[in-house]
């Protein structure tokens, strides 16, 4: 790659001249910058081991249905799905960067258990412990059709009239009774007499691991859903919920019941390292050194990605005559400035809080909004006014520097058509002004942050009194960002509204649909899948508030748990700085091309 680099630095010089200073100093400033946005996150990454274990499981014949044509199927994929529910509710924090599992399934039936962890032994232990979870749900799920023959067999007796003969039957119609174990098809009465004493071993095992996981299920997940729905449910509405909870409990307790009698009985417990049908046939060996973080390589590769960014910069700036634009600019800089501080004294003339109100107003639409979503539409978010007042400051910064450009021609039509001066000073000058606004407001963000962080118990609890971290450097960064691509759509739209008046009315209706697909109020974790990645990728907005709360709130966690502020993902990040670009790139360039005719327009 560095060859490429010196070969286009080459051509470039042979063909358009030496570098010139400034170029030197673009080209250096963006190497420098590409190392200074990639080396916190690339020097800071966690240490990891990986393990492996395996489970084996017969798809040649008892667990065939798992597999198509030698290959997982979705019933395979149902069980993976089932196994990782569980593990997740037994450790919170799976699913992170340091501790995660995967499977990997082969064609003769064994999966490969791939665990990471933060230490050796971490490592090893998830890794045992999802090869076991993952061989016990494959068994459940082969106990599920055997239950259901069980219970259909039950319901027959039942109907006839017949008492139970053993335990194990009562058992039966108590979980008919509470419904302790819903099935993908209801329970139907069956002809054949069947019953558990006459199970061999291996659908015994199904039946036992298939009751194992309902507990857990219900225990784990059901259970505590249902209790915090009930603890954030008004008096008046809780008397539904009271009946399911208690209902869930009975359950539970036939589960558990059922359980004891299999263990007692039949001696039903999971040897999972014993080779059967379904077991775990291969331990995790205890790592001994950590996954290679390739520091050196990402660091060149950030080098190299600045030089290869700064050179495309030199072209685009010697074939469009950038740096002569910005020249020009620059000139007029007490221009943009006093026209600045015209829209600050216009905004808020005759009010008597004045500047006040960079603080107070941004503070009143979060008490409104904080009001809608924990007493009406209780969201569940920890620190939710911090999570709220992160998100809102962003968004007013953008919808008000993109109605105000698009405005920014129009509203000066007496200044264009009279006095010579580069047009693109007025959206620019928008834009700005609603920076500067947004500036104004960031101690009311900071305030609001320290008396959340103050009053939030699980916070005090851990012996902090504050959250913040030392990513909120990066909130420069952030603002740069944001501006440039605020910059292109003003200028876009600026131009847009001097031929097609109807346009700002119309951008004011979709800033509002804007908002609804911005995760202001709402977090986009909380959707997930092909839908939220299609809004980061699609809206540069989402992925910018997303980083504002990521440097400034931390990961978006339920009530109770502590948020902690990381860094974006540096991918993440220069996606949306290459998005900015092209948008300042093409609102220039059509800014360009139509501010010809302003003066006739207007």
């Amino acid at each position: 790659m560095a060859s490429v680099t010196t070969s286009a630095i080459s051509t470039l010089t042979s063909r358009r001249g030496p570098l010139r200073i400034y170029e030197w100093l673009w080209l250096v400033i963006c190497t420098l910058g590409a190392l200074l946005v990639a080396a916190p996150p690339i020097l800071s990454q966690p240490i990891r081991y990986e393990a492996a274990a395996a489970t084996t499981i017969d798809v040649a014949q008892r667990y065939r249905e798992l597999y198509t044509n030698g290959s997982p199927d979705d019933d395979f994929r149902a069980v993976e799905v089932q196994a990782l529910e569980l593990l997740k509710a037994r450790h919170p924090d799976l699913g992170a960067p340091t501790f995660s599992v995967r499977f990997a399934a082969q064609h003769d039936g064994r999966i490969d258990v791939i665990a990471l962890g933060r230490t050796p032994t971490e490592a090893q232990q998830l890794a045992d412990e999802a090869a076991e979870a993952l061989a016990r749900h494959v068994r459940a799920a082969g106990g599920r059709e055997i239950l259901r023959n069980l219970l259909g067999w039950e319901l027959v007796v039942a109907l006839q009239g017949r008492p139970p003969d053993t335990p194990f039957q009562l058992l039966l119609r108590e979980i008919i009774r509470t419904s302790a174990f819903p099935l993908n098809r209801a329970v139907e009465p069956v002809s054949a007499d069947i019953t558990v004493d006459q199970l061999p071993a291996e659908e015994l095992s199904d039946l036992t691991r298939a009751l194992e996981v309902r507990e857990e299920q219900i225990s784990r997940i059901e259970l505590p859903a249902l209790q915090l729905r009930r603890n954030r449910t008004l008096p008046g509405d809780a008397a539904a919920l009271d009946s399911e909870i208690q209902r869930m409990i009975g359950a539970s307790r036939t589960v558990r019941d059922a359980l004891t009698y299999l263990y007692s009985a039949h001696e039903a417990r999971f040897a999972v390292d014993r080779t059967s049908d379904a077991y775990r046939s291969s331990r995790a060996a205890l790592p001994t050194v950590p996954i290679d973080r390739r520091i050196p390589l990402l660091l060149a590769v950030a080098v190299v990605v600045g030089m290869l960014f700064g050179g495309a910069g030199i072209v685009i700036d010697r074939s469009a005559g950038v740096m002569r634009k910005i020249r020009e600019l620059w000139g007029y800089r007490e221009l943009i400035r006093n026209l600045v501080l015209r829209d600050m004294r216009v905004r808020y003339k005759g009010s008597a809080l004045g500047y006040l109100w960079t603080q107070l107003a941004p503070l009143l639409l979060m008490l409104v909004f904080w009001l809608v979503f924990s007493i009406f539409l209780p969201s569940g978010i920890a620190m939710f006014p911090v999570f709220l007042i992160v998100g809102l400051l962003p968004w007013n910064y953008c919808a008000e520097a993109v109605s105000s450009g698009a405005r920014s021609v129009i509203e000066n039509a007496p200044l264009v058509k009279k006095v010579f001066f580069p047009r693109e000073v007025l959206p620019l000058t928008a834009v700005l002004s609603s920076l500067l606004n947004f500036m104004l407001s960031l101690p009311m963000l900071l305030l609001v942050m320290a008396v959340g962080q103050a009053i939030y118990p699980p916070l005090r609890g851990s012996g902090r009194i504050s959250n913040l971290s030392w990513t909120i450097a990066y909130l420069p960064g952030l603002l740069i960002i944001q501006t440039i691509f605020l910059a292109g759509m003003a200028l876009f739209l600026a131009a847009l509204a001097v031929f097609f008046r109807d346009a700002v009315h119309l951008i004011g209706i979709l800033i509002q649909l804007w908002f609804f697909l911005t995760p202001v109020v709402y977090s986009l974790d909380a959707i997930g899948g092909a839908a939220a990645q299609a809004v980061r990728w699609l809206n540069p907005m989402a992925s910018l508030v997303d980083f504002y709360r990521e440097i400034l709130y931390g990961n978006t966690v339920p009530s109770g748990l502590v948020p902690t502020p990381g860094l974006p993902g540096l991918d993440s990040v220069l996606r949306v700085l290459l998005t900015s670009l092209i948008v300042l790139a093409f609102g220039y360039w059509f800014f360009q091309r139509r501010s010809g005719e302003f003066g006739e327009r207007l």
